[in-house]
């Protein structure tokens, strides 16, 4: 069971690599976007209203997207005050706790977003903006992010359940949580 992780692990970081460079290019591009906005409106006196729509959609993007792969990554804020004072075992429990917390969480907000999109799907909402997007496609990145968030989280959460070395050694909470060594 630990080897079928493993690969899997493997194969799910890199992509969310591929994830997190995607989130990197849409932040560039948004950088560009609201910079021609501040150009074309103060400067050049032209019309930018296609601006805003377009910086909404991909902040929504880096937001749900980005999310999954900054939390696979362990990238995220996290506060251990509580596990600075456990051993490996106390270490473990907690991690597991707070990991299936936010499983339940992600899980909620994953059927949300199929809600949502399903919604937009089977009535044809569009969106209010210069391009009348139907709002299926953005909410595609919402579900997409919550769908990669859950299934960084599950399989986190096998990798602490299984965390034993082939010769039946426990695996540090540190070195599982935020990266093995190769």
């Amino acid at each position: 069971m630990r080897d079928a992780i493993d690969r899997f692990s493997r194969a799910f970081d890199a992509l969310c690599r591929g994830v997190a460079l995607s989130v990197g290019a849409a932040v560039i591009v948004t950088v560009l976007v609201i910079s021609y906005g501040v150009l074309a409106r103060e400067v050049l006196r032209l019309s930018d209203v296609w601006v805003s729509e377009v910086t909404t959609y991909l902040m929504a993007y880096m937001t749900f997207v980005g999310m999954a792969a900054l939390a696979w990554q362990g990238r995220h804020l996290k506060v251990d005050v509580l596990s600075a004072h456990l051993g490996e075992r106390g270490k473990q429990v907690l991690a597991c706790i707070s990991t299936l917390i936010v499983t339940a969480v992600a899980l909620a907000m994953t059927r949300l977003a199929i809600d949502f999109w399903w919604d937009a799907w089977t009535s044809g909402e569009r969106s209010w903006g210069m391009f009348s997007l139907p709002l299926w496609i953005p909410y595609t990145g919402f579900v997409a992010g919550m769908l990669l968030l859950c299934v960084a989280q599950i399989t986190r959460l096998l990798t602490i359940v299984f965390a034993r070395e082939p010769n039946g050694r426990e695996v540090a909470i540190d070195d599982m949580l935020l990266g093995r060594k190769e």
